[in-house]
């Protein structure tokens, strides 16, 4: 009796529960207090005694009893942990096993994995990057733009305004003002032309940006008349400096300026945009005075002061706004503030369609899950006698479950090592196709986060396509499946209805990102059939800044553009050539008030404007802009001559509505040394599309360049041949009239054009592709699953075959059984795109989010591909021996 229960404790089981342990803890201090107190009885003494005796020479029993517990339970979960350790090892070992006995199915798995995983982890980086990832500054959550604003639009600010603003804010403990423009550096080596940034002194301190080398700005270095100082960027002193860091100190030049270097900006700092150096700020008391409030062509960029909400800053300005109306309402009636993060107005207008590829990746997976568990379900169906053996050697449910979530993780994980690595592969292919708009590329590379998120992606995979097969692994049929022995099984109705269900899921995934590529398609194709305004093929294009040093008269501007197009027009193969000051489509801004002679004052800030131009006499040749009435810009209009003034249509229609515009004079709110831009409306020509394809289009003024000149100029040449060599022999003939002058911007009209439809050619490009490996992966699926339905109704299809069916018949049968599943995947995708598809509507143009012959399209499309897929199997049915099918399960 003593030796049966003392064994207890040598063999109890590792599974034990914490009460069996404590139950069995009692059992053992009982045993042995009641062996003791034998003892004693065998000795002479009374019952009680002994008992009393046992328990008083055993000691603490509590304590003892808490000893046996945790010494018990710590190696009760040894042993536990140990042989969970033994049977994942065993399991492991057969998983690759069963995995290196299938290759075809290891291999379509795994690459199946490999493409939703490594798309989608491709996919994140570039969001991560773009959208998610902190602004490389201080305390970022608190920068924010500042907007003008007039009849809700957002604008640029005046640095009167600024002024005003800076001064009066508590809510904002910085302010910082900034213009974008570009610069000649001379002097030292080749000439080049450089982004530049103007800002305030104060922008490296409220953004919290620490130079590289040497200081950033001080307070008092944005004055009219302090001395010309420049931060570089990392990039440009790495690259044309040699990262010298003798740099600091000494003097360049710009555009004939000395300016000294005072430090080296870090690659992090990106504001106000990709700029190679920074200069402060030179606002004339003209532009700070009330007189020149109306000029609004600066960016503000604020702190929030701590403490301070957003909503409390908006108060404020709004406040202060008010104020400026009541002082100024000849500039400020009608305007107003606005406050966004810094970084919402950085991605904003991409994160709409970052977000669909998110989610369209992220149907791929589902896609390829739903694939992959499809394959596993029928290779466990084709399993079923050998998990029936196991069941019968003991396996429970439980095991069966582990033992096939298992072979899943191990085929997740390799489909995950091997998805990481087309991700890394396919996150540099997105980078270099990406157009140059997306903000923040830079920042999309995969790092720590990226990596989990493909950990993450990893495991739900296994999940999802693992837990379906392993749930159907049910060890109910155990005897049946022994009964059926070597026939083999037929497959269980649970695992057909199954695939059948992954099928339906698969196509209306499938519908569903079909249905956005198809409107994304058609939107694309809308935007192309967009007339410019103008004529692109075979123009090139390039500008050149001039030196305000070098050219300060007007005269000697005048002089050096006559001489330019003197150059240009001697190139073989140019046809025509103009000059202009901002072409359609290169993003530049220039709107200028005007008014009527003979029209009573409008209101304050009702004047009508337009898009100024300042041309030359070949412009519109050059370009291809058509004249509709009058006389274009010409010859005549020379200096000291009266000035003449091109409309386009759109400003004819919508500030002279039923009268003739041509001999009305103008005059613009542009002056030069307390002269006017004023003169007579001469001709009409076509309306061009300034800011993008899909915007309206916006009224434009033109004016004769040699009595108008300005220092930034841009030649149009319209060429015989290739554009390109007309392009180099121009560098030639510029470097010829000054060689400290470069020329930038160098282009085709037509480049320009798919520049700006650079953004949606991307996103429909990404969306495509990810349609059309859905497409694929769903008939896989369906050709999968027919495949099956044959090799398991061969014997029925036999019978039938025997009894008289026609091949037709049996081919019939079997599409017809692929295509209702077909069908039940486009009518959910239909409704479930008709909810999804509205998301999508900021990025079509021309066209609805609901458009039916779209919808249409790609049922039908999806409905052929699913034929297709059904048929291969199909007429492989129609094949059978009848005699043989029958033998297989005889």
């Amino acid at each position: 009796m003593r030796r049966i229960k003392g064994l207890r404790r040598a063999f109890r089981l590792p599974w034990s529960t914490r009460a069996r342990v404590d139950q069995e803890v009692d059992e053992e201090l009982r045993f042995h207090l009641d062996m003791a107190a034998e003892e004693l009885i065998a000795a002479g003494m009374s019952p009680d005694q002994a008992h009393h005796r046992a328990w008083a020479q055993f000691g603490d029993l509590d304590f003892t009893r808490r000893y046996m517990r945790r010494a018990d339970g710590g190696r009760m979960a040894r042993e536990r942990r140990a042989e969970i350790g033994d049977e994942l090892r065993q399991d492991i070992r057969f998983s690759l096993r069963q995995l290196r006995r299938n290759p075809a199915f290891t291999t379509i798995a795994l690459l199946t994995l490999a493409l939703g995983i490594g798309a989608n982890t491709a996919i994140f980086s570039v969001v991560r990057g773009v959208l998610l990832r902190d602004l490389p500054y201080a305390e970022p959550e608190r920068l924010l733009r500042v907007f003008s604003t007039f009849k809700g639009n957002e604008t640029a600010v005046s640095p009167a305004d600024f002024n005003d603003w800076s001064r009066e804010t508590k809510a904002l403990s910085g302010l910082v003002a900034s213009a974008q423009s570009t610069v000649n550096l001379t002097g030292s080596g080749v000439a080049e032309r450089f982004t530049q940034a103007r800002v305030t002194a104060n922008a490296f301190q409220v953004l919290g940006v620490r130079p590289l080398l040497g200081r950033a700005f001080v307070p008092g270095e944005d004055g009219e008349g302090a001395p010309r100082v420049a931060v570089l960027g990392e990039g440009l002193w790495r690259r044309r400096f040699g990262s010298d860091s003798a740099i600091i100190g000494t003097r360049i030049t710009l555009d004939g300026y000395p300016t000294e270097v005072i430090g080296v900006a870090p690659a992090s700092m990106r504001y106000p945009g990709r700029v190679d150096l920074w200069l402060t700020t030179r606002f004339s008391r003209r532009e700070l005075s009330d007189s020149g409030r109306g000029a609004r062509w600066i960016e503000v960029i604020g702190r929030l002061a701590p403490g301070v909400s957003l909503q409390q800053a908006e108060i404020e300005l709004a406040a202060i706004a008010k104020r400026l109306e009541a002082q100024d309402p000849h500039h400020n009636t009608g305007y107003g503030t606005k406050l966004v993060p810094l970084r919402d107005d950085i991605v904003g207008g991409v994160r709409t369609p970052l977000i669909v590829l998110l989610a369209a990746v992220g149907f791929v997976m589902l896609i390829a899950c739903a694939n992959v568990a499809s394959l596993m379900l029928g290779r466990t169906a084709a399993r079923e006698a050998e998990l029936a053996v196991r069941t019968a050697l003991g396996a429970g449910r439980g095991r069966l479950i582990r033992q096939l979530l298992t072979e899943s993780t191990c085929l997740a994980v390799a489909g995950g090592a091997l998805g990481l690595v087309l991700a890394v592969w396919g996150t540099r292919l997105l980078v270099a196709l990406a157009p140059s708009d997306i903000p923040r590329l830079y920042e999309v590379r995969v790092d720590t986060p990226v990596l989990l998120f493909t950990l993450a992606t990893t495991a739900v995979a296994a999940l999802l396509f693992g837990s379906i097969p392993a749930l159907h692994a049910s060890a109910g049929r155990v005897a049946l499946s022994l009964r059926e022995g070597n026939r083999g099984s037929r497959g269980r109705p649970g695992s057909s209805s199954a695939r059948s269900a992954l099928v339906i899921a698969e196509m209306t995934l499938a519908l569903m990102l079909l249905a956005g590529a198809g409107l994304l398609l058609k939107s694309f194709a809308r935007l192309r059939d967009v007339e410019p305004g103008f004529e692109p093929s075979r123009v090139a294009t390039f500008t050149v800044s001039l030196s305000p040093v070098k050219y300060e008269t007007l005269e000697q501007q005048r002089a050096f553009g006559a001489a330019l197009l003197d150059e240009v027009r001697r190139i073989p193969g140019v046809d025509s050539v103009g000059l202009a000051f901002g072409l359609p489509l290169s993003g530049m801004s220039f709107s200028i008030s005007f008014t009527v002679n003979g029209r009573p004052a409008p209101p304050p800030n009702a004047h009508p404007s337009a898009q100024l131009r300042v041309v030359s006499p070949g412009y519109f040749g050059a370009m291809g802009i058509p004249l509709e009435r009058g006389r274009t810009i010409a010859a005549i209009d020379q200096a000291g001559g009266p000035r003449a003034f091109v409309i386009s249509e759109e400003t004819a229609l919508r500030f002279f509505p039923g009268e003739d515009p041509i001999g009305k004079r103008v005059e613009f709110g542009w002056s030069r040394d307390g002269t006017r831009l004023a003169g007579e409306i001469v001709g009409i020509v076509g309306d061009v599309r300034q800011h993008s394809l899909r915007g309206d289009v916006t009224p434009h003024a033109y004016v004769a360049f040699d009595q108008w000149p300005i220092e930034e100029l841009t030649v149009v040449m319209r060429t015989r041949g290739d554009p390109a060599v007309a392009l180099r022999a121009a560098q030639n003939a510029v470097a010829a009239l000054d060689r400290d002058l470069p020329i930038y911007d160098a282009t085709t009209l037509e480049h320009m054009v798919d520049q700006s439809l650079g953004q949606p050619k991307f996103y429909l490009l990404l969306l495509t592709v990810f349609a059309g490996l859905a497409v694929v992966l769903a008939a896989v699926g369906i050709y999968g699953v027919m495949a099956y339905t044959v090799q398991q109704r061969a014997r029925e299809i036999g019978i039938r075959m025997a009894l008289g069916a026609s091949q037709e018949r049996v081919v019939t049968m079997v599409v017809r059984r692929g295509l209702l599943l077909a069908l039940a995947g486009i009518a959910l995708g239909t409704a479930g795109a008709y909810a999804v598809t509205r998301v999508l509507r900021s990025l079509l143009y021309g066209v609805s989010e609901r458009d039916p012959l779209t919808f249409a399209a790609v049922a039908l499309l999806l409905g052929g591909v699913a034929l297709i897929a059904s048929w291969i199997p199909a007429r492989r049915a129609a094949r059978v021996d009848p005699l043989a099918a029958m033998r297989t399960e005889g």
